[in-house]
């Protein structure tokens, strides 16, 4: 999904909507859009830009065809930090070039109404706030009420400890959770009361009072723990994470059992928090996520969780998905973990045919892994993909691959970005049509790893030798080197290389005599012992150890 689309589901979110500012959100959400491209934004921080105001649930923006990677990047920023599990790095970078947008444009999550002067938090103030509390009040009294019982002392008063018992059994879930706090602050929050709202009351509320809960466990909050773990609602999802990590915490058979029979949901699979989990429960997880794969929310968590698994069962199923899907990277990237054959004629079609560059290039990618079709033939394709990205990996795909086939592919090569491994699967070839090409990179090209790459090619594949080596003292210093792999070539260069100004390519023209172990250069070899730079005089004499001269 492109940031077009993005924009559009927002715009039909939010039509009509007006800030207290009197412009439409629509103009501040382009605005702080554009703010994350200028700030180096990717398509996921841009699209999230666009979509963190809506109000709906992960699984919505899902249904409405949002990748899960917003998706996530939306969830963290509607959630106040420190509430939330730790996302990925790459979430969270996201998240904050957005937040960073947010703030200089002065928008900083929903608008509120302007708001009075903070008085100083006072436990005293309490029985005024709560006379002025009503069902539907303004939200400052509820947010002066909730950061007032949040306060670290000073709570164990009777004011608190009766707000405690009037709320405990409230029905709403705000009055509940602030019945939690004012228990907790009056010392009234004991370990049964707080498993009997976590068993009963609702997820604010019960997230609270999972605060109170440490050290050893007990079979009867194990037994509360497993069913929170177990409940799929997606408002429970953070009160989920909560007991899962307690349960964790808790350890033992017990905790391990309910852990295995926590509810699997796409937003928040226990994988992503304990990569472990999933090989422990593989058995399970592998028909389960085969079955789920089909289901749009569930298409990117099911194929990470098969890819890491190495599940060679599911290839038929990650391949019918891959065909499917609108953006199957996930599926793409699984089957390329798994290394199946099977997955090859699915994945050659997608590499040429798909309409997005980016599944074509880990198409080609997990291809080059997989085998199980004509690699070669579907990478020279590739390589006059539209897009550079794919034409790249194109690129390095052939070079690790190639065959007779690839030789003008691979001098075509040559002329672009990616001469160094053209060149070194040229040399591995060995085909005499290279040498040309390869002279004009040993001698010309300005990328280090290409120069060498030609030179192993020259000294692997039969052919002239060239006389002209020019006057750059790196291309005269590896000409030497080549020289001592080719002892068919005339030795007048190497010995003129024994004079050169420049004392490493002296040093390469000894070493080479060495290696060539000619006789007629055990001379030269002599006289390089005399050489004032220590480095030709010492391989001079390694040199002449070689040829078994000890003079």
């Amino acid at each position: 999904m492109g940031t077009a689309r993005a924009r559009r589901i927002a715009q039909r979110i939010h039509r009509g909507q007006l800030q207290y500012t009197g412009e439409l959100l629509l103009d501040r959400l382009e605005r702080v859009a554009r703010a994350v491209e200028e700030r180096g934004g990717g398509w996921a921080a841009t699209q999230a830009a666009w979509l963190h105001e809506a109000p709906r649930t992960g699984a919505d923006l899902l249904h409405e065809g949002v990748p899960l990677r917003v998706v996530q990047v939306v969830d963290a920023l509607q959630t106040v930090r420190g509430w939330s599990k730790p996302a990925s790095a790459r979430v969270r970078r996201d998240e904050e070039l957005v937040r960073d947008a947010l703030e200089a444009d002065g928008l900083r999550g929903r608008q509120k109404t302007p708001q009075r002067p903070a008085e100083p938090l006072d436990v005293r103030r309490l029985p005024k706030l709560l006379a002025d509390y009503r069902a539907e009040a303004d939200p400052d009294v509820r947010g002066e009420i909730y950061g007032l019982l949040c306060l670290p002392t000073g709570l164990d008063t009777p004011e608190v400890a009766a707000l405690a018992e009037r709320w405990w059994d409230s029905e709403d879930d705000w009055e509940a959770a602030v019945a939690v706090l004012a228990a907790r602050g009056a010392g009234l929050l004991d370990r049964e009361r707080v498993l009997v709202k976590a068993a009963t009351g609702e997820p604010h509320a019960a997230r609270l009072a999972l605060d109170h809960l440490a050290g050893e466990g007990t079979p009867e909050e194990i037994e509360v723990l497993g069913s929170i773990v177990r409940r799929p609602e997606v408002r429970w999802r953070w009160v989920r994470c909560q007991a899962v990590a307690r349960l964790t915490e808790i350890g033992g058979e017990a905790a391990e059992a309910a852990l295995r029979d926590q509810v699997l949901t796409p937003m928040d699979p226990p994988w992503r928090t304990d990569r472990s989990w999933l090989h422990r429960n593989a058995a399970a997880v592998t028909p389960r996520m085969i079955e789920v794969l089909s289901d749009p929310e569930w298409q990117h968590e099911a194929s990470f969780a098969l890819g890491e698994l190495r599940a060679a069962e599911a290839v038929g199923a990650l391949c019918a998905s891959a065909r499917t899907a609108e953006t199957p990277v996930q599926q793409i990237q699984a089957l390329g973990r798994i290394g199946s054959p099977e997955a090859g004629p699915a994945l050659a079609d997608l590499a040429v045919a798909h309409a997005e560059p980016r599944v074509r290039e880990e198409a080609l990618l997990a291809l080059g892994r997989t085998g199980g079709a004509d690699v070669v033939a579907v990478a020279m394709a590739a390589c006059d993909d539209p897009s550079v990205r794919v034409r790249n990996r194109a690129a390095r795909v052939l070079a690790r691959h190639a065959d007779e086939r690839a030789v003008t592919t691979l001098i075509r090569l040559c002329d672009t970005g990616n001469a160094a491994v053209a060149a070194a699967a040229l040399a591995r070839l060995g085909d005499p049509r290279a040498v040309p090409t390869l002279w004009h990179l040993f001698l010309h090209h300005h990328e280090k790893a290409a120069r060498h790459a030609a030179g192993r090619g020259l000294a692997r594949i039969e052919g002239p030798q060239l006389w002209s080596y020019g006057n750059d003292p790196r291309v005269r210093r590896a000409y030497m080197w080549l020289l001592g792999h080719k002892p068919e070539w005339h030795l007048r260069s190497l010995l003129d290389g024994t004079r050169d100004g420049d004392a490493m390519v002296r040093t390469r023209a000894v070493q080479a005599l060495g290696r060539r172990r000619d006789p007629e250069g055990a001379m030269h070899l002599r006289l390089a012992l005399a050489d004032p730079d220590p480095r030709v005089s010492s391989a001079a004499k390694a040199a002449l150890e070689l040829l078994g001269d000890t003079a």
